[in-house]
């Protein structure tokens, strides 16, 4: 069975406005045929961007990242927050159970995880969708029912 890629376990396929910031130098060479923004730029705002992987070692930097971006995303974009792993040598108050209240701020929720290198996780977010209204039964209904 061959290797994912990380590509494959980002689920990139053919986005066109992406941000991937904070790209560490042990993978960037992943990303080298890719064409992106390192930072959200006034265009990539405008355009809306529909994938983003944004790098960060402390809530404190995520929030700043976090309140730049989003209000940039598509509603339907891609959101990955890339951060170190417990077993990496990099100190951080980041980690998959931590409270990402900085981002359900916004209306988004954790949806899945991966393991992009020895150092480095991510986290896909998806934004909470509204529960689609139930049409309330008439009075006629619910006494047809009831009898």
């Amino acid at each position: 069975m061959a290797l994912e890629t990380m590509f494959e376990k980002l689920q990139f396929t053919d986005q066109k406005h992406l941000l991937i910031q904070g790209l560490p130098s042990t993978i960037e060479k992943q990303f080298s045929k890719v064409n992106f923004c390192k930072s959200v730029t006034p265009l990539l705002r405008n355009r809306k961007i529909d994938f983003a992987l944004v790098f960060a070692v402390s809530r404190k930097q995520l929030t700043n990242i976090v309140d730049d971006v989003i209000p940039a995303l598509q509603d339907q974009g891609k959101f990955w927050v890339a951060y170190p792993k417990l077993t990496a040598k990099i100190a951080s108050d980041l980690c998959r159970d931590v409270n990402w209240d900085m981002i359900t701020h916004y209306g988004y929720e954790p949806e899945s995880q991966v393991v992009l290198d020895n150092v480095w996780s991510a986290m896909k977010f998806r934004k909470i969708e509204l529960q689609p209204k139930i049409p309330a039964r008439s009075k006629r209904s619910a006494m047809a029912v009831e009898v």
